[in-house]
């Protein structure tokens, strides 16, 4: 039977994205068969090109949440990432939610609303557009019964009020809910910013505090509190996360130890630092892959590699809009760098990257196009301020 309530579900998620479709793109066909082609994704992975155990959280997420539609739990589970994951799940109107299809339906949805939201705000474009559509990543992850969505909504929402509109404190109070949802990202949202403010309009002198700073950090961590506490913490998720592939079974961990590497202190740590940086974009690299997913994981990583080099050998005019790519190379350097030191599983790595991916290109490819209006409107005004005057010749050069 639960086949019928996924039916009415279907019905349901089809109506808001006729409603989408007749908002975003009324006459783009291609634009719209791709859309409808992320739905029939959500029927084609669960339970058919893999098991629904293969990613266990799933089951996890569909029993809080139907207990919270059933007001079967109580509040003292909404501060945790399940339970508070799960009370946004429940309260999205969609009719029934009998299993992770009905999730995945959601997530779906979230990714709709987040098309809806950039053709209101103008920040679509063809590359956008497109971009959205064909990433792989934001295919499958929209497509399961995961929170990443949501991590991937607040940031996007936070991101917009920081970049777009420059407003700091509301973005930051917009994107807060990453707190409970994925509390590492919303740390890296600040540590971006921090960078940002102290680098955006720097003499020489602050690159040289910087330099110091950076020197001691690396060299002698233990002298400076802060990046002493950051540092043994940063290493304890290392370690957490190394365990946690091998399911915390101890007597394992123990075995495989030997391929662990701890973080140094000096230039290892620098080369750790930028090793870790590029590798975090790179995982898994061609010759890890162990399955079909991987693979494609692989040369997805490929091509985003190649697009971030591509996208910053672009030369910008407008200063402002520098300034604004800066802060968004500022946040993949320190989402890259800091995922890329703590989490060892493939599948971990793309999960825990692709939201800043998405936020990176969206944005990036919008403020391309603004700088590219922005040389045009200043070569028309350069064209008529200079235009000769009826029965004047132009000044000869010679």
């Amino acid at each position: 039977m639960d086949y019928i309530y996924d039916i009415i579900n279907l019905e349901f998620v089809f109506f808001i994205v006729f409603l989408g479709v007749a908002y975003c793109w009324r006459l783009e066909p291609l634009k719209v068969l791709l859309l409808f082609g992320h739905i029939l994704v959500i029927f084609l992975l669960n339970d058919v090109l893999f098991p629904v155990t293969y990613m266990p959280d799933q089951l996890l997420y569909l029993n809080t949440t139907q207990d919270v539609r059933n007001f079967t739990t109580g509040l003292e589970k909404f501060d945790t990432t399940f339970g508070f994951s799960s009370l946004l799940f429940s309260i999205v109107p969609l009719p029934f939610i009998n299993s992770v299809q009905s999730l995945a339906m959601i997530n779906f949805l979230i990714f709709l609303t987040i098309f809806v939201f950039i053709k209101k705000v103008k920040l679509s474009t063809e590359r956008v557009d497109y971009f959205l559509l064909l990433f792989p990543s934001l295919l499958l992850y929209s497509s399961l019964a995961l929170r990443d969505m949501f991590v991937l909504l607040f940031l996007f929402l936070g991101l917009y009020a920081l970049i777009i509109r420059e407003r700091y404190f509301f973005g930051l109070l917009l994107a807060s809910p990453v707190i409970i949802l994925k509390f590492q990202n919303y740390l890296m949202i600040v540590g971006a910013l921090i960078l940002f403010f102290y680098l955006r309009k720097a003499k020489p002198r602050r690159y040289l505090i910087l330099g110091i700073f950076v020197f001691i950090s690396a060299f002698i961590p233990e002298k400076v509190p802060l990046v002493s506490q950051l540092y043994e913490k940063i290493e304890w998720w290392r370690f957490a996360l190394f365990a946690d592939q091998f399911y915390y079974n101890w007597t394992v961990v123990e075995q495989m130890k030997q391929y662990y590497e701890p973080l140094g202190t000096g230039f290892i740590l620098l080369y750790q630092v930028i090793k870790f940086f590029f590798y975090m974009l790179l995982k898994p690299l061609p010759w890890e892959a162990g399955n079909l997913f991987q693979l494609v994981q692989s040369v997805e990583n490929l091509i985003i590699f190649v697009m971030i080099i591509w996208c910053n050998r672009i030369k910008i005019i407008n200063d402002k809009i520098r300034q604004k790519i800066f802060f968004l190379n500022s946040l993949l350097f320190v989402s890259m760098t800091i995922n890329g030191l703590v989490v060892f599983n493939f599948g971990s790595a793309v999960r825990y990257k692709f939201p800043f991916i998405v936020i990176y290109f969206v944005y990036f490819f919008y403020l391309l196009k603004s700088d590219e209006l922005f040389v045009k409107q200043v070569k028309t005004i350069w064209s008529v301020n200079n235009k000769p005057q009826s029965g004047v010749l132009p000044i000869s050069s010679s």
